[in-house]
């Protein structure tokens, strides 16, 4: 057992009994005392909501025997399909008063009675309770388009929110998945691929270049260059030699490196950080739905105010108005309609909202944590300066070691392939290279011999290399015919648009700015300097960022974490809101709850306007519901509405309050900020 209260367990099972505890789930879930039982896979953990009074021992042992094995259900129907049967009970409410009309509406409020069956079986009263007697009540006295209406406006909202919930499992899994070749196992002189469920610590595996690490440990022995994006966000792949440490997750650039293992498999850091993710996420995306905790609270005093005039009155047509104002229909309608239409119109601005606990809690962030490689930046370094040594020309220096670099996918040599190009200085061909793992390359051009580099490489080819600049950027090296030429000055660009966006998200009211990256101290703080941020945090690993948002909510704040990778997902978890770029990793994007589908950040600032304004439309439609129904209750509590008049005005609110949700799609569009 790992952690227990009154009426909530979670239990930790062992890797034999997994396949177990998944049935366990299903079966507990559907137990009438049970309020929800989910099943973690990537975890291992089995949490369990139940009645107080009693324990799951009790529950599990008056389960009955498991039914035989059935094949997996099959994928969800398409949206327009699940549409069909709320359209039918629209479509006969208008047909008229019929006997057929009569059995499609009743037909098609079925699931909303095995939803109140369900409910009061828990010995609780939801709205569906409501909405279930007062479509009875609407069929028995004939008001058949009423009741069409009524049924096919509540089943809408139930598939609008059935569609909330994200693919975050699916991500974690294909993040996880093991190499199908499995993992090269050093051995005595071979290196035979072994199933990655065989790797132990002390085991010595062998990763090549374009190949993924599946272990954290040490390099023992070998050199290569890896990219720690995945963990780190830092753009620029990193030279490693023995005696480092290395991550699961991160990819080897170049080079052989013979790794000792330190943890294999599930106890590898992006293991337990992807089960603590997806405990995280399984609460998150299981989080009632705002519209039916605001209908709910509702529904006991409709109940008990009805239940009183019934025993005072022996009034049947007084309890029948009573239960058709029951505020809850208006309130669960219109409410998922404001949020559809914000997240539609969301869509049409590149804004993809996951739900409406997305636009809820976007609204009221006041704190902005931003991921700097990739989010604020673009990910690719680029020369800012070439600094030639006296006697050199800045363009001839670049026009060599652009030659000199190639076709070579370095990040380095893509930028100063790119700087050449921009200055049109059209680099001739080499006519041999000669790649240098982790530092560089040796080429002749033009008849010279030119070392393109780290100051590692020059020392090391007999080139005196003066002292490294000033920090804040990376370096690399140029010597020609033995003579050092120049530094060549590379810098993650910044995104042209981001000073824009930060200062609109001030605008907004958004009080503190920080940025939290992987990268040097040095680069951080240069790009907070350029946005003025509040507060800048550097070498920090996934599971900082993750405590440095918890930190700020601890604190008071309503945080909202922005990145785009895999080392971001975690703290978007832990987040009120997380915001992921579209072409980041899939696991920030399924973390997210909110996703720019553009390649920019031009309409953040325009989410959380977004987010804000309808959550204003939501209390102003809980308003446009509650006043003329509280009126309407009123009267009809003293016998002076009918029913008739209290479906007009029932149904009439949540008309006019559904009209109301669907103002953002009737909005203009909203200019973006200036890039």
């Amino acid at each position: 057992m790992a952690h227990r209260t009154a009426t909530r367990i979670r239990l930790r099972v062992a890797r034999c009994d997994a396949e177990a505890a998944a049935g366990l789930a299903s079966r507990l879930a559907a137990h009438p005392e049970v309020e929800a039982a989910r099943w973690s896979a990537a975890s291992r953990s089995l949490v369990v909501e139940h009645r107080r009074g009693r324990s799951v021992e009790d529950l599990v042992t008056s389960l009955p025997h498991p039914a035989p094995a059935t094949p997996p259900a099959a994928p969800a129907a398409p949206l327009w399909r699940q549409m069909l049967l709320p359209a039918a009970a629209m479509a006969a409410g208008l047909a008229g008063a019929a006997p057929l009309s009569t059995v499609v509406i009743a037909g098609c409020a079925a699931p909303i009675a095995r939803r109140a069956a369900r409910s009061l079986g828990r010995r609780h009263l939801s709205v569906d309770v409501l909405d279930l007697a007062a479509a009875g009540i609407l069929l028995a006295t004939g008001d058949v388009l009423a009741a069409g209406a009524g049924v096919g406006l509540v089943e809408v909202g139930e598939r609008i929110r059935s569609r909330a919930a994200g693919q975050a499992r699916g991500a974690l899994r294909g993040w996880l998945r093991a190499d199908a070749r499995g993992v090269r196992l050093l051995g005595e002189g071979t290196e035979p691929r072994v199933p990655a469920g065989q790797v132990r610590p002390g085991d010595r595996v062998v990763v090549y270049a374009g190949e993924t690490i599946p272990v954290d440990g040490e390099v023992v022995a070998g050199e290569g260059l890896i990219d720690t994006r995945t963990w780190t966000g830092e753009p620029i792949p990193r030279r490693v030699t023995a005696g480092v440490e290395l991550l699961a997750g991160a990819s080897v650039h170049d080079g052989r490196l013979v790794i000792a293992v330190r943890a294999a498999g599930g106890d590898t850091r992006g293991a337990r950080l992807a089960a603590a993710l997806e405990e995280t996420l399984s609460a998150t995306t299981r989080v009632s739905d705002m519209a039916r905790r605001m209908a709910d609270r509702f529904v006991l005093p409709v109940v008990l105010a009805g239940g009183g005039v019934l025993l005072a009155t022996g009034d049947l047509s007084r309890l029948a108005a009573m239960l058709i104002v029951d505020f809850g229909t208006g309130v669960r309608i219109s409410i998922p309609t404001a949020i559809l239409a914000a997240m539609v119109a969301g869509a049409r601005e590149d804004i993809l909202f996951r739900s409406g606990r997305a636009l809820e809690e976007l609204a009221g962030v006041d704190t902005v944590v931003f991921d700097k490689t990739g989010t604020l930046t673009t990910g690719q370094p680029a020369v800012i300066a070439v600094e030639a040594a006296p006697g050199w020309s800045g363009d001839e220096v670049l026009r060599l070691a652009a030659a000199s670099e190639g076709h070579l996918p370095h990040p380095f040599a893509r930028a100063i392939r790119r700087a050449a190009r921009r200055r049109d200085l059209r680099p001739p061909e080499p006519r041999w290279v000669r790649h240098r793992c982790g530092g560089g390359v040796v080429a002749e051009v033009e008849g010279r011999t030119v070392v393109v580099g780290d100051r590692r490489l020059l020392l090391d080819e007999g080139v005196a290399c003066p002292a490294v600049g000033a920090a804040g950027s990376s370096l690399a090296a140029v010597a020609v015919d033995g003579r050092f030429a120049a530094w060549i000055r590379l810098r993650d660009r910044l995104r042209p648009e981001a000073p824009a966006v930060v200062e609109r998200l001030r605008g907004l009211g958004i009080r503190h700015i920080v940025i939290a990256s992987g990268d040097r101290p040095g680069a951080v703080r240069a790009v907070g300097r350029q946005l003025g941020a509040d507060d800048v945090r550097a070498r920090l690993m996934p599971e900082d960022k993750v405590r440095l948002v918890r930190d700020l909510r601890d604190a008071g704040r309503r945080v909202a974490v922005v990145g785009d990778g895999i080392n971001d997902a975690a703290a978007m978890a832990e987040a009120h809101a997380g915001v992921a770029l579209s072409r980041g990793a899939d696991l920030a994007r399924e973390a997210a709850d909110v996703v720019l589908a553009g390649d920019d950040l031009v309409v953040l600032a325009r989410a959380v306007e977004l987010s804000r304004t309808t959550m204003r439309l939501v209390r102003q439609n809980v308003a446009l519901v509650a006043a003329p129904n509280a009126a309407a209750l009123g009267l009809a509590t003293l016998g002076m509405m009918p029913p008739l008049l209290a479906t007009a005005v029932n149904n009439g609110s949540t008309v006019v309050a559904a009209a109301n949700g669907l103002r953002p799609l009737r909005s203009r569009r909203t200019g973006r900020p200036p890039g």
